[in-house]
Order: structure tokens, then sequence, then C-alpha cells
């Protein structure tokens, strides 16, 4: 489960055998190794987007994978995606679809401007993004507590941070690496917010406590999926699929 706390044990001679193990939360607040949450996926790990594989974490409906079961997941997927590329499954992007995404790149990279230099980084970006989810969207810095004020906020801040990263500039390709990551990351932190405020229950009392909403409520036994829809999380509710239903 933990590979580098074995690590530890060995570095400072302090095995558990001697000294009690330190404990202090690290839940993942995005995706959740111990939840069903992540993407929809096939037995080959491709999700609902053909050509787009998930493992691990990411790939969602069998919770407490830990690092083992994420790389068994991994192998699955690349092996699959690796294979639908050499039967061609792959699809075609339209060519317009390839301009605007070229366009797009190079906005990014590009010397800054002598006249008016960044006063940030995407670095300094994340690091505001982290703080906001920690502290509005229920991180360990608030005990894995939020209300909907909070998410209200958590919000605003995820899309002025977007709005920043537009101003961002690389000099090179692991620079023009960072801020996609990084704005790859404020989609999913939008995602995160939009799920949040649509379960209006507390079910997961380990992992995220919903203070406006502190008790389970049957109206919510249900998936709550999303999809991007020009910008815009849209939340979509699907009944549980028990054993014996038909998909």
């Amino acid at each position: 489960m933990a590979p580098a706390q074995t690590l530890r044990w060995r570095e400072t001679k302090l095995p558990p055998m001697l000294y009690d193990v330190e404990i202090e939360g690290t839940e993942p607040y995005v995706v959740g190794g111990h939840t069903a949450s992540g993407y929809w996926v096939d037995k080959k790990r491709q999700t609902t987007l053909k050509g787009l594989f998930a493992a691990g974490d990411v790939a969602g409906g069998a919770p407490q994978k830990y690092v083992t079961g994420a790389f068994v997941e991994g192998e699955i997927a690349a092996d699959a995606a690796a294979e639908s590329a050499r039967c061609r499954e792959m699809p075609f992007l339209p060519e317009e679809t390839v301009e605007r995404a070229l366009k797009r790149l190079l906005h990014f990279l590009q010397e800054p401007s002598e006249k008016s230099p960044p006063v940030y980084d995407a670095d300094a970006l994340e690091d505001a993004m982290q703080q906001a989810m920690d502290e509005y969207a229920g991180g360990i810095g608030a005990n894995y507590r939020y209300t909907e004020a909070q998410l209200f906020q958590a919000e605003k801040h995820i899309e002025r941070l977007e709005g920043l990263s537009d101003f961002l500039r690389a000099v090179d390709f692991y620079g023009l690496m960072k801020i996609f990551e990084l704005r790859e990351r404020l989609v999913v932190c939008k995602a995160l917010v939009a799920h949040l405020q649509a379960r209006k229950e507390t079910r997961w009392h380990s992992f995220a406590a919903h203070l406006d909403h502190p008790e389970k409520d049957a109206a919510y036994e249900k998936y709550i999926n999303s999809r991007m829809e020009s910008g815009t999380i849209k939340i979509i509710f699907r009944p549980l699929i028990k054993a014996g239903d038909r998909i």
C-alpha cells in the first residue's frame, strides 16, 4: 500500500516494532483510491471516449486498489492502448481541431515580454489552486469538512486561476507541459466541486463531511456522473446498478 513508508523505516532505522508509526491524514481529494469515484471504463480500461484509457485511482468502481492494483490496471490500459493503435482504432481528429490545438499550444510557447514579465508562473498558480481546494473544498486543512458557502468560494477561486493561467508563457517544452498540466488540474477541480455541490448529504464520513447536510440521504443512493459541455460541468444522476440488473 505504501512502499515509501517501508523505505523510510529502512533509512531511519526506526521500524514499527521499536517506535510507533506517526499518523497524518493524506487522503486524496480529487479522485479516490478509497472510493468508487473515477471514469467509467470497460474491461480493457477504455473510457467512454474512444482512444482514452484510464487506470488506478482515475478508473472508477473498484475502491482499495492501492499501488499494486494501480500497476496492474496501468499495464492492462497500456497493452489495450497499444493494441488499439496497432489496429488503427484510434479516432482521427478533424483538421480544424488539430489547427485549433496547435494555435493554443503556440499561444503558451513563447518568450515572456520584457516590458511586462509575468508576476507568477505555473508553480505559483498550482500552489494557489492547492490552497483553495484545501481550505474550501474539504481538504486536510479543513479536516475534510466543507459547506455550501465554501464550495462557492472554491468554484470562484478556480475560475479566477483559470483566467490567470491564460497569461502564462513557456520558454521550452517542459514549461509548456507544466502549464497544460496545471490547466487540466483546474478542470478536475471544477468537476470535483460540482460533484460535492450535487451530493447534498454526507455519505463517507471518514473522507468528506458536508456540514450543511451532515447525514446520509436515501435520495442520493445513486451515481453522480458528469461531463463537460461548452466549458460547463453538467451533472448527471444515474440509478445504481445492482446484481441482476440489465444495463
